[in-house]
């Protein structure tokens, strides 16, 4: 039955916002202006074409409409009752649309957790079961969802009812139209391609107009700074542009950590399941964060397994290559290596002048062309220690006006040097070196010369002498009281490994890379080190 008119249910205008946002409702609608017209009708059509026991079911009070241009935005308490509503009722809403809006009118699907106050309690008053509510996974706005084949209706909604509600970067739709707390995605377009990461970039690409298709998983590594993020976020800006009926989730692997570790405490694993595996395109950064957690290990290679066996597309990226987590599962690390691993390097010389070009292009700082020279040549790390320089000497002009000249260059990024340079100790050397390699600290100071102690001695002595200001005696004295000349001549045979691309040659964890790989890996790690 229709309930009375409430008082409150009338149009609302947030003078801030270019939409109206109107709660919808049984009750009659005020005319007062086009948009609250157009809402109106948009309303009896919904009604008209679901019915009245649905509209009052799934709508009343449940569902917020807005107009954007020509969207009909539909926002939902939930990601359940989103996934409901696209099953049964997504071509009335976007007829309704239209109708009324035009030929080209689509409807956008929205969580909006403002609204879980307003459906408190609904479903236990549901007296029947919510077909497939628990498939939904409905995490991103305007989406289609693919069933799982295997997963029949629910029997009861006592698994529905407890679930939490999980305040996530992908509960809420990210939208460039709708500023504040939305995070912004990146793009291909503001993406600088070089040498470096030609093969990632392609990659990226290919897997944004066919996701599933090829590259599957796709591994992205590198260090810090180097793009990475960026490519995950173009991948799903991409794919929401070319294939806005797909599922896409986007998130860092704590994230994905601490949603499990929540379900295992609240016990919705089994909504959790759901949720994560019914997406089609899955996006995860900095998967290292995996390290040493076996159980979120196991559930995160179960839940790509099934979304690469169901067609769907999986997108890691890592400081690392796979072979390096050593403090993952060997089940997840080859997963990781069945499909295409891509590498992004420091970037080199022409790229670090596509991106100085392109960030100073934004400046109002006037730089010397010899002073860009300058800054291209001293940051070669990776893309922020550029954008820090520029910033900084932007920083400079903005206080003194003074065109960044070579000299002010020098002056400013010397002292910004000596203030943040890096204490790298030979101690976090031989640490690292030691976790890489999988051997101790008593291998590398023995006096045994088995290549597999051997070569990790040599590549810690040239790492010493490359990351620390200790002298050749200093290193052949902390491993194992050696003298300078045996120092010399490792750091000597490092160097020509790494010009010639020497393979690793160790049935260990690095086994199938290069010296000059691994040096990389290496220096990334050491350079992440605290001051």
């Amino acid at each position: 039955m229709t309930q009375p008119a409430r008082q409150d249910d009338k149009p609302t205008f947030d003078a801030s916002c270019i939409s109206a946002r109107i709660s919808v409702s049984s009750s009659a609608y005020a005319h007062s202006s086009v948009v609250s017209s157009e809402l109106d009708r948009i309303t009896h059509s919904v009604r008209d074409s679901v019915g009245e026991q649905n509209f009052q079911h799934w709508f009343h009070k449940r569902t917020r409409f807005e107009i954007s241009g020509d969207r009909l935005i539909v926002r939902v308490p939930n990601p359940f009752i989103l996934g409901w509503l696209l099953r049964r009722f997504r071509t009335s809403l976007n007829q309704a649309a239209q109708l009324v809006l035009g030929p080209s009118a689509t409807s956008q699907f929205e969580v909006d957790e403002s609204l879980m106050l307003e459906v408190a309690g609904a479903f236990s008053a549901v007296g029947t079961p919510v077909p497939g509510a628990m498939n939904s996974g409905a995490i991103d706005n305007d989406v289609k969802l693919r069933r799982d084949p295997g997963n029949g209706p629910l029997k009861s909604t006592k698994n529905l009812q407890s679930l939490p509600a999980i305040p996530s970067e992908f509960d809420r739709p990210n939208s460039l139209s709708l500023p504040g707390n939305r995070r912004r995605f990146r793009c291909f377009d503001s993406f600088i391609s070089g040498e470096c990461n030609d093969l990632a970039v392609l990659a990226a690409r290919q897997v944004s107009a066919t996701p599933g298709e090829r590259y599957n998983p796709l591994f992205i590594h590198g260090g810090t700074g180097t793009g990475k993020t960026h490519l995950l976020e173009a991948i799903y800006t991409e794919v929401r542009r070319k294939h806005s009926e797909k599922n896409v989730m986007y998130l860092t692997c704590e994230a994905f950590t601490n949603y499990f570790t929540s379900a295992l405490s609240s016990r919705t694993v089994p909504s959790f399941r759901q949720r994560f595996r019914n997406v089609e395109v899955l996006l995860i950064d900095n998967i290292e964060f995996l390290d040493n957690k076996r159980a979120t290990q196991e559930e995160f290679l179960h839940t790509i397994t099934q979304l690469i066996d169901h067609g769907g597309q999986v997108v890691i990226s890592s400081d690392r290559h796979p072979r390096l987590l050593t403090k993952h599962r060997e089940e997840l690390t080859t997963r990781f290596m069945s499909g295409l691993v891509c590498r992004i390097e420091s970037p080199d010389e022409a790229t670090r002048h596509k991106l100085a070009r392109s960030l100073t292009a934004g400046m109002k700082a006037v730089f010397a062309d010899d002073a860009l020279e300058y800054i291209v040549r001293r940051c070669r790390r990776n893309v922020r220690e550029l954008q820090g320089a520029l910033n900084q000497l932007e920083g400079q002009f903005a206080l003194n006006g003074r065109r960044i000249t070579l000299a002010v260059a020098r002056e400013i990024l010397g002292e910004m040097a000596e203030e943040c340079r890096r204490l790298v100790r030979i101690s976090d050397v031989e640490k690292v070196v030691c976790e890489v390699f999988g051997v101790t600290v008593a291998d590398l100071r023995s006096a045994s010369r088995r290549k597999a102690i051997a070569l990790p001695r040599a590549v810690a002595m040239f790492m010493s002498r490359r990351m620390t200001k200790s002298a050749y005696r200093e290193i052949g004295m902390y491993f194992g009281g050696r003298d300078h000349s045996t120092v010399v001549a490792a750091e000597r045979k490092v160097a020509e490994w790494v010009t010639i691309g020497e393979p690793i040659g160790l049935p260990t964890s690095c086994s199938g890379r290069t010296i000059g790989e691994l040096i990389d890996e290496l220096e990334n790690r050491l350079q992440n080190l605290a001051c």
